[in-house]
């Protein structure tokens, strides 16, 4: 005999205790979050709102090229203030160009300008680059090395007769012309190893040093145009390696130049400045140790350097990572190896810097963090990982980042050009969103990380912690104000999913901790109607649970949002469901 039977409902407290952080997709898992608005990591497994920021009184409308060497720098309308004093000799007075720094020893180097300053002697300052043009009689002859004019030679197709010991003779009769000395013990003309011509005119030394490698123009009757090593100077003259027939007077101009390569990308990596040109196809390194020299051509270790490479498009950043040099293209990276020339090239076609991301590459705790094209690749030398697909198949544009220990802060421009502050905690490997800042630059000096945040056209200058700020943070920076208390909300994604009959919800209990002038708010939205409703709102100041008994009305799937303003943590979310039937009635 058939009996009926009651299908029993389900019936049930879920309790969450670990939550976990922004998830940005279709489906995902419940003590996760669709939505963080200045959410933060510092209570983590527990939820609790960022850490307040500090602002300096540091603003203007060409607030930028934010760097950190012994202390923070940075350029403000127009002049350049490194820890917090202002080098007076120095101005820049076009506020809309993009700066980039680099340090080299006690130097700063700001680019595109192609200028620099001693950190520790400010009245050391100066352009990287140097030309002459003269303006009167230019003179040349042969020399010894240091200068010394060689005088009453033979110049002739055939050796002079009845030569003397260290006679000189100038050999014209090959197409290479060379000069001897005559060594009567042996009774031979040598050759001499090296010959040098001294180019005389008022000042022509004045701007260069020995060793600098520089480009003659203005020559040609002496076939001494091009690239040369200055072998000696003083103020009136230089000296190079060459020869001529005759000693010569010239009134043409005669130029003189030390030029830098208009570089994209510039750093520093083993002693010597490097940079990339996409104009070109190129990529540069400066003399060892010397940051003003890209010609300096001699054969030896010293020596500056110069490659084209064949991939297309072009370089979107450069930096120097574990023992080699990565020249990023969207889609490839040019890694260069070795101490000293010649360098060895080697070509990865993987995810490269998105154009336009170069401020997000960014090492992490021996890890290369960069935006791609694709989101947000994480780079250890072989093939990157894809560490961002929390973050959804949102498009990201022109990314911004730093770090601070284990988190690594992104800023970005979505598709309306929206921009939202992103945090990855690397221990962690979870994302939060902060909120919608708009940060231009980061920079980390003393284990802080310092910004500079856009408003329109007026920038200021930030701190990232400022309820935890590393040693003595105003030391070079005067005058500043902690953020006041803000809003923050943790918004989850759908709940009741995986349970196909609809649901009631009866009850909703918190585990938390909230400090003096805290407030709460509890939201609930049912079935996606775009409609949320206040479930409770207060003050909450102190350890406990807070129990929201409630009803709610029968449905497939719920969300719940908090909001709260102060310090609070919320350290565990429990709901009580009953199943009900699979029929909406």
């Amino acid at each position: 005999m058939y009996k009926p039977r009651l299908t029993e409902l389900y019936n049930n407290r879920e309790i969450i205790t670990k939550f976990k952080g922004y998830e940005n997709n279709l489906c995902i898992d419940e003590n996760a979050f669709s939505f963080t608005q200045n959410a933060g990591f510092g209570s983590f497994p527990a939820l609790s709102p960022r850490k307040r920021r500090v602002f300096f009184n540091v603003s203007g409308k060409g607030l930028q090229g934010l760097f950190a060497k012994e202390q923070v720098a940075y350029i403000n309308n127009g002049s350049l203030y490194y820890g917090g004093e202002r080098v007076t000799e120095l101005l820049f007075p076009d506020i809309t160009e993009e700066r980039k720094f680099v340090s080299m020893g006690a130097r700063l180097l700001i680019f595109p300008d192609k200028v620099y300053v001693n950190t520790e002697d400010f009245s050391d300052y100066g352009s990287l680059e140097a030309e002459f043009e003269s303006t009167g009689e230019v003179t040349l002859g042969t020399c010894r090395a240091h200068g010394d004019l060689y005088e009453n030679y033979a110049v002739s197709p055939s050796p002079p007769e009845e030569p003397k010991d260290g006679d000189l003779w100038l050999d014209t009769s090959g197409d290479n012309h060379t000069l001897k000395q005559f060594y009567e013990t042996i009774n031979l003309w040598q050759e001499l190893a090296t010959t040098y011509v001294r180019i005389n005119s008022v000042g022509i030394g004045v701007a260069f040093n020995e060793g600098d490698g520089v480009v003659l123009s203005g020559l040609e009757g002496a076939g001494l145009d091009g690239a040369h090593v200055i072998r000696h100077k003083g103020d009136d003259f230089i000296v190079i390696t060459g020869l001529i027939d005759n000693a010569l007077s010239l009134t043409t101009t005669v130029k003189a130049e030390r030029k830098l390569p208009d570089m994209d990308f510039v750093c520093e990596y083993g002693n010597r400045l490097w940079g990339c040109s996409s104009k070109n196809n190129e990529i540069y390194a400066s003399k060892l140790g010397d940051p003003t020299n890209f010609n300096y051509f001699t054969g030896i270790s010293q020596d500056s350097y110069a490659v084209s490479v064949g991939s297309d498009g072009d370089f979107t950043a450069a930096v120097g990572y574990r023992g080699y040099l990565l020249f990023f293209k969207e889609n490839c990276v040019h890694k260069i190896y070795g101490q000293n020339p010649p360098y060895t090239v080697v070509t990865s076609y993987i995810r490269g810097v998105q154009k336009g991301s170069y401020r997000s590459v960014v090492c992490l705790n021996e890890t290369l963090y960069y935006k791609s094209v694709g989101g947000v690749c994480a780079y250890e030398g072989g093939v990157p990982v894809c560490i961002s697909n929390a973050l959804g198949d949102t498009y990201y544009k022109d990314a911004v980042a730093g770090s601070l220990f284990s988190r690594y802060y992104l800023c970005v421009s979505d598709r309306n050009d929206v921009r939202h502050l992103f945090v990855y905690d690397e221990d962690k490997a979870l994302w939060l969103r902060e909120d919608n800042i708009d940060i231009k630059e980061f920079t980390q000096n003393n284990c802080n990380l310092y910004f500079i945040e856009r408003n329109g056209d007026t920038c200021r200058l930030g701190l990232i912690d400022g309820e935890n700020p590393y040693g003595s943070f105003t030391g070079e920076l005067k005058g500043f104000n902690v953020e006041d208390d803000f809003c923050w909300t943790y918004e989850s994604g759908l709940w009741g999913m995986g349970l196909p009959e609809n649901k009631y919800y009866s009850a909703l209990s918190l585990r938390l901790a909230g400090t003096k002038g805290a407030r709460l708010s509890v939201w609930l939205e049912y079935d996606s109607s775009g409609k949320w409703e206040k479930l409770w709102e207060g003050a909450f100041d102190k350890t406990g649970s807070m129990h929201l008994p409630f009803i709610t009305p029968r449905c497939d799937h719920l969300r719940m949002r908090i909001q709260g303003v102060g310090d609070v943590k919320i350290y565990s979310v429990s709901r009580k469901i009953e199943s009900g039937s699979e029929l909406n009635v």
